[in-house]
């Protein structure tokens, strides 16, 4: 029997996109502030995973759900499991965006909303690739699960719940229909490393807090700094404007009481191609580092200047490697 895969598909192209905008209209992102024991990565991954189930249950499956942490679902027949991996969860969106990032839009041919690629459009096509083969009846020789998670983006909290405590024996091999096809066999390396830096924290100017970046994969892109200052708003102002005009920035200057709040607005970018965006905490850091801060405040602002600010291999850290 000969199929024409691209044939059924078109056959089922206004279903699929019609399937795939209602999931892309999901706001999916993790939110540990409405996170509980229903929720545990808040509502938002929760509903996406229900739709996702309730949409397979439509069309036949039989689908489980793993205590809102996961749901998978089994066709065909056979000794050996493919897993076929995929997930509902996205990266915030962040701003910058010209169109609503959870309402889909085609321009020009391509499709525009948060999750598009990563990984609600790939999952679908390959949700749609399975469909395709359980409508034409076409013979398996494995029995194939679909398993669909809600925190790849933050620290497969989701995997590591479904496989404690899903109750099948892991599938004997698979693959995750995840961002560009055809396929990618190595993507990046990643380091997770948490720097401590301790010591009195004086100086005419102290800094009392400094927060920047949502997720670990993202480039910063923005960042806020509270600090003290032996200045004025209008010579930190005056200063601020000459290194934001310098380095193409946008930024905010207030005070607070004897407090300063200046952020630093840059452009988000994924972790895997930093060179594509602007990391708006190491260019705070480069900013205030000019300043007479001291002991902790000053190690860790020369560490984001001096060693993390553009250096996107790695080579200043002594970890480039291809």
């Amino acid at each position: 029997m000969t199929v024409d895969f691209k044939a059924e598909v078109e056959k089922r192209k206004d279903a699929m996109m019609e399937d795939l905008f209602a999931l892309l209209r999901i706001n999916s992102e993790r939110d540990d502030s409405k996170a509980d024991k229903e929720h545990p990565f808040g509502p938002g991954p929760v509903k996406a995973l229900e739709h996702f189930l309730a949409m397979a249950e439509r069309d036949g499956y039989k689908t489980r759900n793993i205590d809102n942490y996961a749901g998978d679902f089994e066709f065909g027949e056979g000794d050996e499991v493919l897993g076929i991996f995929a997930h509902l969860d996205v990266v915030p969106a962040g701003s910058g965006w010209d169109t609503d990032p959870y309402e889909p839009v085609i321009k020009d041919g391509r499709l525009y909303a948060r999750g598009s690629s990563d990984d609600k459009g790939p999952t679908m096509a390959c949700y749609y690739a399975l469909k395709i083969i359980k409508e034409l009846g076409l013979p398996v020789s494995k029995k194939v699960r679909f398993i669909v998670g809600t925190d790849e983006e933050s620290g497969w909290g989701d995997m590591e719940y479904y496989f404690a405590h899903n109750g099948l024996k892991d599938p004997d091999f698979g693959f995750s229909p995840d961002a560009e096809f055809p396929i990618i066999n190595g993507e990046k390396g990643n380091i997770t490393e948490f720097l401590h830096f301790a010591g009195d924290n004086n100086g005419a100017f102290t800094l009392n807090s400094f927060d920047a970046g949502l997720r670990d994969n993202m480039v910063p892109e923005s960042a806020t700094a509270i600090f003290t200052a032996d200045s004025t708003l209008a010579e930190l102002q005056e200063k601020l404007t000459a290194y934001t005009t310098a380095e193409n920035l946008t930024a905010e200057l207030t005070q607070e009481g004897d407090a300063f709040r200046l952020t630093v607005v840059g452009k988000s970018a994924h972790g895997s191609t930093p060179e594509l965006g602007i990391n708006g905490a190491t260019y705070l850091a480069k900013f205030l580092n000019k300043f007479a801060f001291e002991g902790a405040a000053k190690a860790y602002l020369e560490t984001a200047a001096n060693v993390l600010h553009g250096d996107f291999a790695g080579e200043n850290l002594g970890v480039a490697y291809t």
